[in-house]
């Protein structure tokens, strides 16, 4: 290929993965269950897919509460209970007395309710790592770039639903 039709071919494929990545920003409806709560609650989520096939997702629920799910497919200890520590560069989430589920042979998974200003910093920072016990899992910078996006459309969204509340 010459670099005419280089030139030529890169600003599309370019605004392909624009329309792409803004795609991603429609949340889907569904339920989460909350196996610590023993409930299924009605929720909107966003998803992504890492590297290490681990999935991300954001849920903003009907009880106004908002939810993380990671499915893991590293460090299972399926039925631990401990500390989730979720890390975002310097900053850090921690989740008490979180278990991991085991979703399959080779997957587990967490589901913990976090605040707003915890969507924020995943927003800002993304997701860098996890420690569950005393095992680390990093995540690429790939990977902590989906969250930013992601965690961005999902802030935002809360955002506007918050000021259409008080208008």
């Amino acid at each position: 290929m010459n670099l005419k039709h280089f030139i030529i071919i890169l600003p599309l494929v370019l605004g392909f993965t624009t329309v792409k990545s803004q795609a991603e920003c429609t949340f889907k409806p569904d339920t989460v269950t909350i196996p610590k709560e023993n409930k299924t609650i009605n929720a909107h989520y966003l998803q992504t897919t890492f590297k290490n096939n681990s999935n991300f997702f954001l849920y903003k629920s009907d009880n106004n509460k908002y939810y993380l799910k990671l499915i893991v497919t590293e460090n299972l200890y399926f039925g631990k209970i401990d500390v989730l520590e979720l890390k975002s560069s310097e900053k850090s989430y921690y989740a008490k007395d979180t278990k991991q589920y085991q979703l399959d042979k080779n997957t587990g998974y967490y589901v913990i309710e976090i605040w707003k200003n915890y969507i924020g910093t995943l927003k800002d920072d993304g997701l860098t790592a996890i420690v569950f016990g005393k095992a680390e899992t990093l995540y690429t910078k790939q990977d902590c770039s989906q969250v930013k996006q992601l965690a961005k459309c999902f802030y935002e969204s809360i955002d506007i639903k918050k000021t259409k509340q008080k208008n």
